[in-house]
């Protein structure tokens, strides 16, 4: 009894076995080597920031414009003319201030001051223009008062060690650095002087 027992359960598991094996070489009848290779679907990863993007252009958002860079001008500008005759320079450098709506408070005549001295190893031609603006002062001083020890502007002249005339002039916008109460627009209209003035001086020599 126990044999046939034993013989039943061999017979059982040796079926089993035959089945397994039957079925594997059923689901391997490709043959390897003729099998196409295909290769993994690669998955795109989006970044935020670009996925951010797309989102903006798709609500019709706009990138901000770079703004430009400022032209920058040096604490003290000068220019030397080749304008010989220094009462040539004097007239058209008046008519370039006023044509630019700066307005000639006063001429400091230096040297001629100096040689009232007595001293005549000076600097010869050396002026002292000062002018102003006032419809920009009222903006520019309004919420820093203090600032009007840098007005009026100051534009110079003198001549040179080699005989040439030259032109300068503070940059307005120096009062920036003591601005107590931070004004945009009296930033903005300072650094618009700087500019102005540095035209006029390079339009001597045109």
């Amino acid at each position: 009894m126990i044999k046939r027992f034993l013989f039943s359960f061999f017979l059982a598991g040796l079926s089993f076995f035959l089945f397994s094996c039957i079925t594997a070489m059923e689901w391997s009848t490709e043959d390897e080597n003729d099998m196409e290779y295909k290769p993994p679907k690669q998955t795109v990863v989006v970044k935020e920031e670009k996925r951010l993007k797309m989102q903006e252009k798709s609500r019709g958002y706009q990138e901000k414009p770079v703004e430009e860079e400022e032209e920058e001008i040096p604490d003290i500008y000068e220019v030397v003319v080749n304008i010989k005759d220094f009462q040539e320079l004097d007239m058209l450098l008046r008519s370039e201030l006023e044509e630019a709506n700066f307005k000639i408070i006063k001429v400091s005549h230096v040297t001629d001051g100096m040689k009232e001295q007595g001293r005549k190893d000076f600097w010869e031609n050396m002026n002292i223009y000062l002018i102003c603006r006032l419809s920009d002062g009222y903006f520019i001083l309004k919420r820093n008062p203090h600032l009007v020890g840098f007005c009026p502007y100051r534009v110079y002249t003198y001549r040179n060690k080699e005989g040439f005339l030259v032109v300068g002039f503070v940059k307005p916008s120096i009062a920036i650095r003591y601005m107590g109460v931070i004004d945009l627009k009296a930033i903005k209209l300072l650094k618009k002087h700087d500019l102005e003035l540095k035209k006029i001086l390079d339009s001597l020599n045109n």
